[in-house]
């Protein structure tokens, strides 16, 4: 499998994956080419996609690290309606309700 089929092109990362596809096949022809030094326009374009390319990889950086902290925040709510305080408060009430039932009830009671 190539580089380009490992790219799945879809969705909103088409313009990031777009440019990575375009520098890596131009960035390969011109190291490829014996001729290279004095081709100067294709040296300029795998240059200029090159560039497009980095700052495509930080805007999906940025979105990455966005979603990153979204993740975090759901992380930390999740855990806050885990929180052990709140666990031990239901089952200590649940204790104390289990308590108030009559003595005839529990196992070892000399009501029998």
């Amino acid at each position: 499998m190539n580089f380009k089929e490992e790219m799945n092109i879809s969705g909103s990362q088409i313009g990031y994956r777009w440019c990575l596809m375009k520098a890596m096949d131009g960035t390969q022809k011109v190291l490829r080419e014996d001729d290279s030094a004095y081709n100067f326009g294709k040296i300029h374009a795998v240059k200029s996609i090159l560039y497009a390319t980095i700052e495509q990889a930080g805007m999906e950086t940025d979105r990455l690290i966005s979603a990153q902290e979204l993740l975090r925040e759901l992380l930390t709510l999740v855990a806050l309606s885990a929180d052990p305080v709140h666990c031990e408060r239901h089952e200590a009430s649940q204790d104390r309700g289990e308590a108030k039932s009559p003595a005839s009830s529990l196992p070892f009671s000399s009501a029998t």
